[in-house]
């Protein structure tokens, strides 16, 4: 990862920096729809509101299970089944926005020869355990009336389960973009399923530690309304906007475009319209819903997690007279 990357070892929550800005530690992981986070830390939104973001690459299951519990990081940004998974392990969050969907980013390359989900029966499938790969895996298994007990399964980071795809030691990978295309191309696959056929599944969100919630609203508002003002930014101006986030993912503009084609940021109104309100709410608690039933019955979490007790609609609404999606 890039050296910028800010370590993990400031333990000050919410702390104060030397020029009176609070301090928030973030970790995301090195995906591309989180360019918005770079992107507000790099035009100073963040700064402009009074916040200092400390930005943090964490990658494994483990690795967030650890920065949650011990207090290294105050948000988090992670697909929803994975804040349903943490609640499930006692290690609780507030989801207060999303920040971009897959709409084609995620999926499973199969070889030529497998042309339905029943052909995966028996066969040697990769996928990284606890992360969105194991979820959208098990929601289609779900749909089609199996589960990862019908095949030889594997567990693979993408870049590893790409790369056995393609040496054709493994008959089907669920992988995330770069990687999709790539093992695709140079394994002679095709996609058999992705969340371009699947929407609302893998969404990625930023959560907070329940306790910043509680104890400092005003900021975690501030800190949303950034990345909205990012994301409203990059609609404006992709261009500049992806030469911004581009090296953050160690990719040129014209790649970082291209991988984000199979994904889609999310602005104030699909977020609205993805949370909904206390009255009526979004499909967001569908999906949670759905994770909790998955990850339950793969006994990953012990008992069942209600979606409303992780899931905020509170800091997506539009005041009047707000500029909130103004840059």
């Amino acid at each position: 990862m890039l050296a910028t990357f800010v370590s993990m070892l400031y333990i000050i929550s919410g702390g104060q920096s030397q020029s009176n800005e609070q301090v928030y530690r973030i970790g995301l992981g090195p995906w591309i729809g989180f360019g918005p986070i770079y992107l507000a830390q790099e035009k100073e939104f963040f700064q402009e509101v009074g916040i200092k973001p400390e930005l943090t690459v964490i990658t494994g299951l483990a690795e967030r299970n650890s920065a949650l519990k011990s207090g290294k990081i105050d948000a988090l940004a992670a697909p929803v089944d994975y804040f349903v998974l943490s609640a499930g392990n006692r290690l609780e969050t507030t989801t207060v926005m999303a920040i971009d969907e897959s709409v084609g980013g995620d999926g499973i390359v199969a070889k030529k020869s497998i042309k339905s989900f029943q052909d995966l029966k028996g066969k040697k499938v990769a996928f990284q355990r606890g992360l969105p790969s194991e979820f959208f895996l098990r929601a289609l298994l779900q749909q089609n009336g199996m589960s990862p007990d019908d095949l030889d399964t594997v567990d693979m980071e993408t870049a590893q389960g790409g790369a056995a795809f393609i040496a054709g030691q493994v008959d089907a990978a669920v992988l995330w973009e770069p990687w999709l295309t790539k093992a695709k191309e140079e394994g002679n696959g095709d996609i058999l399923a992705s969340t371009k056929q699947y929407p609302n599944l893998i969404v990625d969100c930023l959560a907070f530690n329940s306790r910043v919630v509680e104890q400092s609203p005003e900021d975690v508002q501030k800190i949303v309304d950034v990345v909205l003002k990012a994301i409203a930014y990059w609609q404006k101006n992709p261009e500049e906007a992806n030469q911004i986030m581009a090296p953050f993912f160690e990719v040129d503009a014209a790649k970082y475009a291209a991988i984000l084609s199979g994904a889609r940021f999310t602005d104030l109104a699909r977020n609205q319209e993805y949370f909904g309100t206390k009255e009526n709410p979004g499909p967001i608690f569908e999906v949670a819903k759905q994770a909790s039933e998955i990850w339950l019955k793969a006994a990953i979490i012990q008992v069942p997690v209600n979606p409303k007790s992780i899931i905020s609609t509170d800091f997506i609404k539009l005041p009047r007279g707000s500029d909130r999606d103004e840059t």
